[in-house]
């Protein structure tokens, strides 16, 4: 089995492209440079040069290989535009082959779940600035007319192996010197083992059905206060303190929203549907005994 990844060099793609190697599937993926797709060959893996604004490319490339997997995200002011034509694009080139195509969405589409646990029954409420995103959602997963074996995935607060969120949030305790959350500290996260999304997204494209969307989390629910407390003792910092909206807005810009809200996730569906668990790591353990020492 032949599998395309966009964004495999980032964090959550070279972990997914690493478990479907391990699989045995032959996995490529799309890279901008030529240094970078030296890298692909050095892992064992097959570049494919060029860009999410290449169309053309990426329509003829998806036809070669059994399904795609697009986890991508230019983090451009047209990251919107590039999305959706890329998109396109690979839909076109897979129309009519019955293959899996995998577009990696993301939780915040919901807004804050305040004190509710929501799954993928539940309405959402997405920003403006995410509006296009739940528009995606529903381009993808209304492909599955199109004969294309569509999936979307949502996953929750990613962490494991040292990298991500987590790790840019370690650094920029460690720069300020202090560790801090908004208000009371009681907002929560659901979290995910980067790992055990590496195995659902490989479960999703052995078994998803058409037009089926998962949400990607443990049963794990950090609360900011937890999370900026272990981050405190990693970092060696002993101030953990509170600070306003207002105040982690100028210090954090548009990442403070995120801070602030609760992310209260249920991964049920892709339990029961998927025959996937997440494992029994969590993210305070990975913090305190983990990958994310020394960082």
């Amino acid at each position: 089995m032949k599998v395309f990844l966009t964004g495999i060099t980032g964090y959550v793609g070279s972990v997914v492209a690493e478990h479907f190697q391990s699989q045995g599937y032959q996995v490529a993926g799309l890279v901008r440079s030529q240094e970078k797709a030296e890298l692909l060959l050095s892992q064992g893996f097959t570049p494919i040069v060029g860009d999410l604004a290449d169309t053309t490319l990426l329509t003829e490339s998806v036809k070669k290989f059994d399904g795609v997997i697009h986890m991508a995200i230019s983090h451009t002011p047209d990251m919107e535009k590039l999305d959706v034509t890329a998109v396109q694009a690979m839909l076109d080139g897979l129309e009519g082959t019955g293959r899996p195509f995998i577009y990696t969405s993301g939780t915040l589409i919901y807004n804050d779940t305040y004190d509710n646990v929501v799954d993928e029954n539940s309405p959402l409420n997405p920003l403006p600035f995410l509006q296009w995103k739940a528009k995606q959602e529903q381009e993808v997963l209304g492909a599955a007319k199109r004969n294309i074996r569509t999936i979307v995935i949502r996953p929750t607060l990613v962490y494991g192996r040292g990298g991500g969120l987590v790790q840019a949030t370690i650094q920029r305790t460690k720069l300020s010197q202090s560790a801090n959350y908004i208000d009371d500290g009681q907002t929560t996260w659901s979290t995910i083992d980067v790992d055990d999304l590496a195995r659902l997204y490989e479960c999703a494209f052995s078994r998803a059905q058409p037009g089926s969307l998962f949400n990607a989390t443990s049963k794990e629910m950090i609360t900011t206060k937890e999370l900026m407390t272990s981050i405190a003792k990693i970092a060696g910092i002993k101030k953990v303190a509170s600070w306003s909206y207002e105040d982690a807005a100028k210090e954090l810009g548009p990442a403070a929203w995120g801070a602030s809200i609760n992310q209260r996730i249920s991964g049920l569906r892709a339990e029961q549907q998927l025959h996937w668990g997440p494992s029994p790591n969590s993210l305070r353990k990975e913090l305190e005994q983990g990958s994310y020492q020394n960082k």
